[in-house]
Order: structure tokens, then C-alpha cells, then sequence
């Protein structure tokens, strides 16, 4: 999302004076480009990089201020652009008229710094929230078409066996098996739902943390055991090589989440009869660890999209396990929230290793 360091204002007048003035103030903190007339200012409006802000003078020969913001507001790839508008006059009427064809503020001349400033900061700030709002949307019609497309098909499983279960004269062993599916089928969808729910939560920016000093030796080992019969049940050899590390502070309940999505990650992706290894250690600014599988490896062109939502790479799961496509997007986040880092190591066919650094938060 755009930071105000990044933002990119069109300043147009047909006064050299003015541009100069504004382009001092602006300069050091956004990138200013300028257009000198209506024409200009159209051109350059729709030529990429795209303006996140418009200042623009009312008063200039040909086509006015107003007549540019109209064009502007017509047009689908200019229409959102906040435009304010420059001007000497003092007429509420003029103010009526920029107003109704989408203008955001007025900047009046001649210009005082510090309310120039501002007004900008102000319609920033407001554009980011827009385009947050936005993408939270996206994000929220994402979420309802993913749990409406993968969750139909476990609960027509659920409804159907337990039909089964209730019409049919079953033997033992069968009511035994359909039972079991409808547990697997269950956990696929609480696992699914739960996913959903970490996502929207630290997207909305409502992700809590409850950091405490704890033996990060200790909480891999609980959660390693955690997977024992998962990694049994494919004959995975699950290796664990710990250094002593000191105490360090982090959220033990966020901080299992990453471990179980990287161990179930590695174990869903590895053939029989691999190894997956735990490791541990510390250097002088972090605690670290990793989990290393022999699985297929990750091609370099899919590294970038790893931790992004929804995503759906080459590798598929070795023993028919679902995948939500959401999980390395959690554990990106956790690592952030706790100023971490999360690197990866690949090489096709021969596995990958997932290493994540923990800085001291106490110390800091």
C-alpha cells in the first residue's frame, strides 16, 4: 500500500512562480511531477505512474481548473484521483462549484506552508484508508468464495455418510470407516474455517499479541510431538538437532501456529520414507530455527508468491491432505508482528528449508 514517502502529486499551474513554490515544499518528502496546462495535466494524469494526488490552479488559459477536473472525473482510470483545487478567489460560490464536481479541498494563495502541507497529509491519509477499505473488501469476497467452493464438497460428505450411518444396515467395520471419513472430513473443515478466521483477523488489524519469556527448545519439542503419528502414518522420519538457546520473548500461541503450518507443510509435502529435521540456535542478535524436508523443492519463480493469500503453487501434497492455500500467508504475518524474519531455502527435487529469526523483543 502506498506510504506517504512514496506518494506521487501532479502539480498543475501555468505560473512558474507557483510551481516552484509548491515544489520546494513537496519535493523532499513525494515525488512531484507537474503539468502547466489543462492538456498537460489530462495527459499526464493517465500516464503511469498514475498521481495520488492532483493540486490543481482553477484560473489558467484554454481549459480551466474546472473544466480539467471534469474530464477528469469522467474518465475511469483518472475518476478516483483526490484533486485540490489552487486558487486566489475567495467566492463560495466557486467553492460550490469545485465541490460538486469532485474537488476535496480548496489551497489558497498565497500559500502558507504549513496549511498546505497538512491539507495534503490529510488527503492522503484519507486515500490510504480508501484503498485499505478495498482491499479489505477484496479480501472478504475472496474469503466468502473460498469457504462457499471448499467447504460444499466435505459437507455433501458429512451429509451423505451420516445419511448412511442413520437409513443403512451397516457392519461395525463400516460404520467404523464412514465415522472416521466424517472426522477427517470435519478437521478439513475446521482447519479451513480456522485459517479463514487467523487471516481476517490480522488483516482487519485486530491481531492481539501476548508476549512473555519462554524456552523456544521447548516449544518445538511439544509441538514436534504433535505430529509424531501424522508423520508415522507416511512412514516420515521426524529428526530433531536443538541447540540450547537463551530465553526469549514471543506470543506461544502464535508462535505453535508457525511451527504446526511449517511441520505440517513439511510432512504434507514429503514422499515416504523421507526425513523431516527440526533445528534450533542463536546468534548474537537472534534465536532462530528451521524445518528442513526432502521434499520436491519450491522453482525459484514461485519464491516470491510463497507467502502470499490464496496461493496455489506447483508442489502438491503427497498423501491426498487439502491445502488452503493459506497458511505460509499466516506465518508470514506472525513473524512480522513479532519483528521477525522467515527465509526459505530450496532446490528442486531435493527439499527446502524454512528458517525463521526471533529478535530478543525483552532486550529491545
Amino acid at each position: 500500500m502506498m506510504g506517504e514517502e512514496s506518494a506521487k502529486i501532479l502539480v498543475v499551474d501555468d505560473e512558474k512562480t507557483n510551481i516552484d513554490v509548491l515544489v520546494g515544499l513537496l519535493h523532499d518528502s513525494y515525488k512531484v511531477f507537474i503539468a502547466k496546462n489543462g492538456q498537460q495535466a489530462l495527459k499526464r494524469a493517465r500516464t503511469d505512474p498514475v498521481p495520488d494526488l492532483i493540486l490543481l490552479d482553477i484560473i489558467m488559459p484554454e481549459m480551466d481548473g474546472f473544466e480539467v477536473c471534469r474530464h477528469l472525473r469522467s474518465h475511469p482510470e483518472t475518476s478516483q484521483i483526490p484533486v485540490i483545487f489552487i486558487t486566489g478567489m475567495n467566492n463560495p460560490a466557486d467553492e460550490t462549484k469545485g465541490l460538486e464536481l469532485g474537488a476535496v479541498d480548496f489551497i489558497r494563495k498565497p500559500f502558507v506552508p504549513n496549511v498546505v502541507l497538512a491539507r495534503i497529509r490529510t488527503q492522503l491519509e484519507l486515500l490510504r484508508q480508501r484503498v485499505r477499505l478495498i482491499e479489505l473488501n477484496q479480501l472478504k469476497n475472496k474469503f466468502l468464495g473460498m469457504a462457499a467452493h471448499d467447504l460444499r464438497n466435505p459437507l455433501n460428505s458429512i451429509c451423505g455418510l451420516s445419511d448412511m450411518l442413520l437409513n443403512l444396515k451397516l457392519t461395525e467395520e463400516e460404520q467404523r470407516r464412514f465415522i472416521q471419513t466424517i472426522h477427517n472430513v470435519g478437521t478439513q473443515m475446521s482447519n479451513l474455517i480456522n485459517d479463514l478466521l487467523d487471516v481476517t483477523v490480522i488483516e482487519s488489524g485486530q491481531f492481539d499479541m501476548h508476549l512473555k519469556p519462554g524456552n523456544l527448545t521447548q516449544l518445538l519439542q511439544s509441538r514436534m510431538e504433535l505430529f509424531r503419528f501424522a508423520a508415522e502414518k507416511k512412514s516420515i522420519h521426524m529428526h530433531y538437532k536443538p541447540t540450547p538457546t537463551r530465553t526469549i520473548t514471543f506470543d506461544e500461541d502464535r508462535l505453535a501456529q508457525v511451527i504446526d503450518n511449517l511441520l505440517g507443510n513439511a510432512i504434507k509435502f514429503s514422499n515416504p520414507g523421507t526425513q523431516v529435521t527440526v533445528s534450533s540456535g542463536q546468534d548474537a542478535d537472534h534465536i532462530w530455527f528451521a524445518v528442513q524436508d526432502q521434499g520436491p523443492g519450491i522453482p525459484e519463480e514461485e519464491h516470491s508468491r510463497l507467502f502470499g493469500a490464496f496461493q496455489k503453487l506447483s508442489a502438491r501434497p503427497t498423501g491426498k491432505e487439502k491445502s488452503t492455500g493459506l497458511g505460509l500467508s499466516i506465518v508470514k504475518k506472525i513473524c512480522d508482528a513479532h519483528r521477525g524474519t522467515i527465509i526459505v531455502t530450496s532446490e528442486l527435487g531435493k527439499g527446502s528449508v524454512f528458517r525463521v529469526n526471533l529478535p530478543d523483543l525483552i532486550k529491545e
